[in-house]
């Protein structure tokens, strides 16, 4: 196994895990926490992250790429796919497109990185990420964005656990996270990258572009997600033209998570077709 971090072209901090018998990469975008952490990845990282991804380990060395520190005001799908498009070139060094799984915000990114650098992109996941968030969202959203403006990084991590988890982590980790957690839990490296985050996501709506991204794209989604709810997961993988979908019922917006193995077992059979 071989790990290492380091930035990359674009400023991007990265984590990366592999054994180092396959030159196929395989880039992870997460999702608004991405921002609520310096940035910095220690040394052992790869490691740890090791066994998360061990299902993709035989056949690709796997990339967890983080935003830059320091966003611009203003952040929006250009200044996303400028910096990304650096960094996705130095990973596949002139070889083949990479396959990327975009999370949440991530998976905003990569539908817009697929669409203007096909060259780039090879298969694309869109993990709990749609083309807009719902309707419904909108004022959980801005609530967050007051808390970042405010630096209340625990109500941010509380309210993120409640409209993530399906489970019994929705009702203990945020009275956790309010209490305890506000010692332990690490701070943003730039606290206005949390705000300038959430404002993209508020912001963004693709519905008018899907039809351009020429790529294969798997879209897998909560049952009970309250962010990318449903039916805007069913719309976005019906309007790409190689699009598929595929629903975790009973999950929420931690889909890909809560639901692991049945993501998984679904990424790797569509990376593999």
């Amino acid at each position: 196994m071989r790990s290492d971090t380091g930035e990359l072209p674009g400023s991007h901090p990265y984590v990366r895990t592999g054994t180092g018998r396959s030159s196929r990469a395989l880039v992870v975008l997460p999702g608004i926490g991405d921002a609520m952490f310096s940035g910095t990845y220690p040394s052992f990282s790869g490691w740890g992250l090791a066994p998360y991804f061990a299902r993709y380990l035989d056949e690709y060395t796997v990339y967890v790429l983080s935003r830059p520190r320091g966003l611009p005001a203003g952040y929006d799908p250009d200044d996303a796919v400028d910096s990304h498009e650096r960094a996705f070139a130095e990973i596949a060094d002139g070889n083949e497109a990479v396959d990327v799984i975009g999370v949440s915000m991530g998976g905003l990114i990569a539908q817009e990185l697929a669409r203007r650098r096909p060259d780039l992109v090879d298969r694309l996941v869109l993990a709990n990420s749609t083309a807009r968030i719902a309707d419904d969202a909108e004022s959980t959203v801005r609530e967050f964005e007051r808390h970042a403006r405010e630096h209340d990084w625990a109500s941010i991590r509380s309210g993120l656990a409640a409209v993530m988890f399906s489970d019994a982590r929705a009702i203990t980790y945020p009275p956790t996270i309010q209490t305890v957690g506000r010692f332990l839990q690490p701070r943003p490296a730039e606290p206005a990258d949390v705000w300038r985050s959430l404002e993209f996501a508020h912001e963004f709506d693709s519905r008018d572009r899907l039809e351009e991204i020429d790529r294969p794209t798997l879209v897998f989604g909560g049952g009970r997600d309250p962010i990318f709810p449903p039916p805007l997961t069913r719309e976005i993988a019906v309007r790409i033209p190689d699009g598929t979908v595929t629903l975790a019922p009973g999950s929420k917006h931690a889909a890909f998570h809560e639901r692991k193995l049945t993501f998984d077992s679904r990424v790797r059979s569509f990376l593999e077709r």
